[in-house]
Protein backbone atom coordinates (compact mmCIF):
# COMPACT_ATOMS: atom_id res chain seq x y z
CA UNK A 1 0.00 0.00 0.00
CA UNK A 2 3.06 2.90 0.82
CA UNK A 3 4.54 2.02 -2.89
CA UNK A 4 1.43 2.97 -4.19
CA UNK A 5 1.03 6.14 -2.10
CA UNK A 6 4.78 6.90 -3.06
CA UNK A 7 3.89 6.30 -6.65
CA UNK A 8 1.08 8.52 -6.36
CA UNK A 9 2.84 11.13 -5.35
CA UNK A 10 4.98 11.17 -7.51
CA UNK A 11 3.10 10.99 -10.71
CA UNK A 12 1.52 14.34 -8.67
CA UNK A 13 4.88 15.73 -8.20
CA UNK A 14 6.68 14.91 -11.41
CA UNK A 15 4.66 17.31 -13.44
CA UNK A 16 4.79 20.27 -10.96
CA UNK A 17 8.70 19.50 -11.11
CA UNK A 18 8.85 20.21 -15.15
CA UNK A 19 6.82 23.21 -14.88
CA UNK A 20 8.91 24.90 -12.27
CA UNK A 21 11.93 23.65 -13.60
CA UNK A 22 11.17 25.22 -17.38
CA UNK A 23 9.70 28.55 -15.22
CA UNK A 24 13.74 28.69 -13.99
CA UNK A 25 14.91 27.74 -17.16
CA UNK A 26 13.38 30.86 -18.66
CA UNK A 27 14.05 33.11 -16.00
CA UNK A 28 17.64 31.88 -16.39
CA UNK A 29 17.51 32.91 -20.01
CA UNK A 30 16.30 36.07 -19.95
CA UNK A 31 18.54 37.27 -16.70
CA UNK A 32 21.42 35.96 -18.93
CA UNK A 33 20.30 38.12 -21.59
CA UNK A 34 19.51 41.09 -19.47
CA UNK A 35 23.45 40.56 -18.46
CA UNK A 36 24.72 40.52 -21.92
CA UNK A 37 22.73 43.88 -22.72
CA UNK A 38 24.29 44.88 -19.32
CA UNK A 39 28.11 44.69 -20.19
CA UNK A 40 27.57 46.08 -24.07
CA UNK A 41 25.98 49.07 -22.81
CA UNK A 42 27.86 49.39 -19.62
CA UNK A 43 28.22 53.07 -19.01
CA UNK A 44 24.55 54.62 -19.28
CA UNK A 45 20.97 53.18 -20.63
CA UNK A 46 20.77 55.79 -22.96
CA UNK A 47 23.54 53.84 -25.08
CA UNK A 48 21.43 51.08 -25.23
CA UNK A 49 20.51 49.49 -28.92
CA UNK A 50 16.88 49.40 -30.45
CA UNK A 51 16.81 46.03 -30.85
CA UNK A 52 17.98 45.46 -26.97
CA UNK A 53 15.13 47.90 -25.72
CA UNK A 54 12.67 45.93 -27.98
CA UNK A 55 14.11 42.80 -26.40
CA UNK A 56 13.74 44.45 -22.69
CA UNK A 57 10.41 45.14 -23.69
CA UNK A 58 9.13 42.29 -24.63
CA UNK A 59 10.83 40.59 -21.63
CA UNK A 60 8.78 43.33 -19.69
CA UNK A 61 5.40 42.11 -21.59
CA UNK A 62 5.71 38.54 -21.11
CA UNK A 63 6.38 39.28 -17.71
CA UNK A 64 3.25 41.08 -17.10
CA UNK A 65 5.25 44.41 -16.10
CA UNK A 66 3.28 46.88 -17.86
CA UNK A 67 4.53 50.19 -16.34
CA UNK A 68 8.11 49.01 -16.69
CA UNK A 69 7.73 48.50 -20.62
CA UNK A 70 5.80 51.53 -20.62
CA UNK A 71 8.35 53.70 -18.70
CA UNK A 72 11.42 52.10 -20.65
CA UNK A 73 9.68 52.85 -24.30
CA UNK A 74 8.96 56.04 -23.57
CA UNK A 75 12.51 56.83 -22.16
CA UNK A 76 14.28 55.71 -24.96
CA UNK A 77 11.60 57.25 -27.25
CA UNK A 78 12.61 60.82 -25.46
CA UNK A 79 16.13 60.02 -25.93
CA UNK A 80 15.80 59.37 -29.64
CA UNK A 81 13.81 62.44 -30.33
CA UNK A 82 16.89 64.30 -28.60
CA UNK A 83 19.31 62.61 -30.59
CA UNK A 84 17.21 63.41 -33.89
CA UNK A 85 16.56 59.31 -35.20
CA UNK A 86 13.66 57.99 -36.60
CA UNK A 87 11.76 56.12 -33.76
CA UNK A 88 10.10 52.81 -34.43
CA UNK A 89 6.66 51.26 -35.34
CA UNK A 90 7.37 48.77 -32.61
CA UNK A 91 7.84 51.05 -30.09
CA UNK A 92 4.38 52.31 -30.24
CA UNK A 93 2.95 49.01 -31.13
CA UNK A 94 4.81 47.94 -27.51
CA UNK A 95 3.64 50.92 -25.66
CA UNK A 96 -0.47 50.25 -27.06
CA UNK A 97 -0.03 46.54 -26.48
CA UNK A 98 0.88 47.55 -22.71
CA UNK A 99 -2.20 49.51 -22.51
CA UNK A 100 -4.57 47.09 -24.19
CA UNK A 101 -3.02 44.58 -21.65
CA UNK A 102 -4.70 47.33 -18.99
CA UNK A 103 -7.52 48.08 -20.29
CA UNK A 104 -7.02 51.24 -21.17
CA UNK A 105 -8.35 51.00 -24.95
CA UNK A 106 -7.99 54.84 -26.02
CA UNK A 107 -4.68 55.35 -25.22
CA UNK A 108 -3.55 52.04 -26.66
CA UNK A 109 -5.92 52.77 -29.93
CA UNK A 110 -3.91 55.98 -30.13
CA UNK A 111 -0.70 54.73 -29.95
CA UNK A 112 -1.24 51.78 -32.55
CA UNK A 113 -2.56 54.62 -34.72
CA UNK A 114 0.77 56.40 -34.50
CA UNK A 115 2.47 52.98 -35.13
CA UNK A 116 0.06 52.41 -38.12
CA UNK A 117 0.83 55.77 -39.30
CA UNK A 118 4.50 55.25 -38.99
CA UNK A 119 4.43 51.86 -41.15
CA UNK A 120 1.00 51.42 -42.56
CA UNK A 121 1.85 47.76 -43.88
CA UNK A 122 2.59 46.07 -40.61
CA UNK A 123 0.18 42.84 -40.54
CA UNK A 124 0.76 43.11 -36.76
CA UNK A 125 -0.08 47.08 -36.28
CA UNK A 126 -3.05 46.09 -38.45
CA UNK A 127 -4.28 43.03 -36.06
CA UNK A 128 -3.50 45.13 -32.94
CA UNK A 129 -6.01 48.14 -34.54
CA UNK A 130 -8.64 45.68 -35.57
CA UNK A 131 -8.73 43.73 -32.00
CA UNK A 132 -8.99 46.97 -30.26
CA UNK A 133 -12.01 48.30 -32.50
CA UNK A 134 -13.34 44.81 -31.55
CA UNK A 135 -12.98 45.17 -28.07
CA UNK A 136 -14.00 49.03 -27.63
CA UNK A 137 -16.68 47.94 -29.30
CA UNK A 138 -16.09 49.83 -32.74
CA UNK A 139 -17.41 47.13 -35.39
CA UNK A 140 -17.43 48.99 -38.58
CA UNK A 141 -13.41 50.52 -38.04
CA UNK A 142 -12.84 46.91 -36.71
CA UNK A 143 -14.20 45.80 -40.50
CA UNK A 144 -12.21 48.39 -42.40
CA UNK A 145 -8.88 47.29 -40.72
CA UNK A 146 -9.44 43.56 -41.14
CA UNK A 147 -10.33 44.16 -44.59
CA UNK A 148 -6.99 46.49 -45.43
CA UNK A 149 -5.81 43.13 -43.53
CA UNK A 150 -7.31 40.48 -45.55
CA UNK A 151 -5.77 42.70 -48.68
CA UNK A 152 -2.61 42.98 -47.36
CA UNK A 153 -2.64 38.76 -47.53
CA UNK A 154 -4.04 38.81 -50.94
CA UNK A 155 -1.77 41.00 -52.35
CA UNK A 156 1.36 39.11 -50.05
CA UNK A 157 0.39 35.67 -52.20
CA UNK A 158 0.36 37.45 -55.51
Amino acid sequence: MFEIYLILVTCFLLPICFLITNNLIYIYHHLKSLKQIEKITNKNMINIDNKHILYLAKIYINRKKWLDCITILEFHMKQIRINKLIISAEYYNYIGLCYQYVNIYKIATKYHLKAYNKAPFIKQTLQYLANIYKISGDIERANEIHNKLTNLNSNEGI
